[in-house]
């Protein structure tokens, strides 16, 4: 039935417990008419949520092919990545044009995966064809608890958007050698990701030298991400090395929360010379700041004397005990708290001997 529905454009399945498959196989149906490949030319969207016992798209199709899919949401389906399927040479003609206009993926709530190469979901459900990530911009990964690892060397240049949240194993959301692609990043949401120690990773087999220094980065990283929100990564000591603030000259809202053992935002590059610590950093377009239940978090930068953001117009500080940095003025004490700047909500702050230490006039 599958080859009458040329002009199907979405196709979602929800809550249908005894689901093996999208499409079955007859039961009298002889190997040799089986199709090998099957094509849904105008199929855009495609969500199954909640099918605990889909193992596969099709029982009776070898392939399925999604030339003009835009959007795909897998959630609950816990069998879907029991085995992985590989790509063999004479099948990467088909794959170039399976998943090429790919926009938006959501994955979630799927137990025992622990190695997720964004591709082989995909794979499994389309048989040979790996993903493609050219056109990829959205992507969202939720209840992956024993995920350890996103990316596989496939790199995602176009992306946007990548929210991760409840991934508890995993230590790390990008490697070094992958970080100067992602310069589409807009926006980046991790959240209760229990034994993440750091955002970026060295592409490193040593498990004793996997922390990233400044040396390792350039200031130009995510020159275009806007939103960063981090909340409930208790092993996190800092987000970035001080050496990318510089570089991200586009952030407007910066959102950090119930971290236990964060000491800075920006942390301390322990091989940089006194002399070219920065003693100032701008982020000229940050206008919400917000930082709750820190309590270990001693200054928003190890090794940078001062954050100024000139455009800064809402200050949130909550719990925040040991934090002592000074966020509005300039080494020298010029002005740069912009007149704009009319929310401070200071609370239990108990070593912030200065905020701000001169308002306009």
């Amino acid at each position: 039935m599958a080859l009458g529905l040329k002009k199907l454009q979405i196709l979602e399945v929800r809550e249908s417990s005894q689901l093996l498959g999208v499409f079955g196989q007859g039961d009298h149906a002889s190997p040799v008419n089986v199709e090998k490949e099957m094509v849904l030319p105008d199929l855009q969207e495609l969500l199954l949520i909640q099918l605990p016992s889909i193992s596969c798209f099709s029982l009776g199709c070898y392939d399925f092919l999604f030339p003009h899919l835009e959007k795909l949401e897998v959630h609950g389906c816990p069998k879907l990545t029991t085995e992985s399927a590989t790509t063999s040479n004479d099948s990467m003609s088909a794959q170039s044009k399976g998943f090429m206009n790919l926009k938006e993926i959501s994955i979630g709530n799927l137990e025992g995966v622990q190695d997720l190469m964004v591709g082989s979901l995909v794979t499994i459900i389309s048989g040979r064809h790996e993903l493609s990530l050219v056109s990829l911009e959205t992507l969202h990964l939720n209840l992956l608890p024993d995920l350890r690892c996103i990316w596989k060397g496939l790199v995602p240049c176009n992306l946007t958007t990548l929210k991760v949240n409840e991934c508890k194993r995993m230590t790390h959301v990008f490697t070094d050698s992958m970080i100067a692609s992602l310069v589409q990043l807009q926006v980046l949401e991790i959240s209760n990701c229990d034994e993440l120690e750091q955002i970026i990773a060295k592409d490193n087999d040593d498990e004793n030298d996997k922390i990233l220094s400044g040396n390792d980065l350039q200031s130009s990283y995510f020159p275009n991400l806007r939103r960063l929100e981090i909340r409930g990564c208790n092993k996190l000591k800092s987000l970035f090395p001080v050496a990318m603030a510089s570089g991200l000259k586009k952030l407007q809202i910066l959102k950090v929360s119930e971290s236990s053992q964060l000491l800075g935002v920006f942390g301390h590059d322990n091989h940089a010379s006194p002399a070219n610590l920065e003693k100032e950093m701008v982020l000229p377009d940050l206008w919400l700041l917000f930082l709750d239940k820190l309590p270990n978090i001693v200054c928003f930068s190890h090794g940078c004397y001062d954050f100024i953001c000139p455009n800064l117009s809402s200050s949130e500080v909550h719990q925040c005990p040991k934090l002592t940095t000074k966020f509005a003025t300039t080494s020298n004490g010029t002005r740069v708290l912009n007149q704009r700047c009319c929310i401070f909500d200071m609370i239990y702050c108990l070593s912030l001997s200065v905020f701000i230490s001169c308002f306009p006039q």
